[in-house]
């Protein structure tokens, strides 16, 4: 787990954090580099910022076959009804913003989801990427998440997904 200012350089932070976990060389590292810039900017972009609120956690995970790629950030600063906003359908490939988390179900064949730690309500998103995809699997996403191809059908989770740590352990080692 990584902790990082939660600002313009966040994303390329997490890019080359995510690469020094797995290596330059390894077959799932360009979706891995891929998805956790996208998550992050979204933290960087949506979550509510005020006093203590200018970090997030990525967090890696590996398990047999699937990578957990976690970004943690501090959430609605109201406790206010929680929701991921859903994208459009079709990508607009001349819109500058909406793609990020459609580029993440399309990287994750839709496992992906989010949810607010209960005790401190700070938002986690994450998605489960194939450790060792096919060079056809690479080469499928790629133009489905860059190119406005429909994405896979996308399901958002409200539970922690079965690769996390206990929530009440994870809470434990945020910040705030």
């Amino acid at each position: 787990m990584i902790e990082l200012t939660r600002d313009d350089q966040a994303p390329r932070r997490a890019r080359e954090a995510v690469t020094g976990w797995v290596g330059r060389s390894h077959p799932a590292r360009e979706m891995l580099v891929l998805a956790a810039s996208e998550l992050v900017t979204n933290a960087v972009v949506h979550a509510d910022y005020g006093d203590g609120r200018h970090w997030l956690l990525i967090q890696l995970a590996q398990g047999d076959e699937l990578f957990r790629l976690a970004v943690t950030d501090p959430g609605p600063a109201l406790p206010v009804p929680h929701h991921v906003p859903l994208q459009i359908p079709r990508m607009d490939r001349n819109a500058e913003q909406g793609h990020g988390l459609a580029i993440v179900a399309a990287l994750s064949r839709g496992r992906w989801g989010t949810h607010l730690l209960p005790h401190s309500r700070h938002r986690v998103v994450w998605c489960h990427l194939d450790v060792q995809p096919s060079e056809a699997d690479i080469e499928s996403l790629y133009p489905t998440a860059m190119y406005g191809e429909p994405s896979p059908p996308t399901t958002t989770v409200t539970t922690p997904c079965p690769l996390s740590a206990n929530t009440d352990e994870h809470e434990a080692h945020l910040p705030y």
